[in-house]
């Protein structure tokens, strides 16, 4: 999976919008790169993050958390 973004200011973190997914990215000079993922690169009913415990799934648009992941 290919997942495409926008880079935004470090900012965007102190107040997100719902269904909203940053990632954080330092590079190889140690330079921190904030970045909005675009939810149409997010692909539909499978998990996109898995963590101990659950994932996330983009269900009808929306980023749904489902423990146990059924993925």
């Amino acid at each position: 999976m290919t997942l495409t973004g926008v880079e935004v200011p470090a900012e965007t973190l102190l107040k997100l919008q719902p269904n909203t997914v940053i990632a954080v990215i330092s590079d190889d000079q140690g330079e921190i790169r904030t970045v909005k993922i675009d939810h149409d690169s997010i692909a539909k009913d499978e998990s996109f993050l898995r963590v101990a415990g659950g994932c996330f799934v983009r269900i009808n648009g929306q980023l749904v958390w489902v423990d146990p992941c059924p993925y």
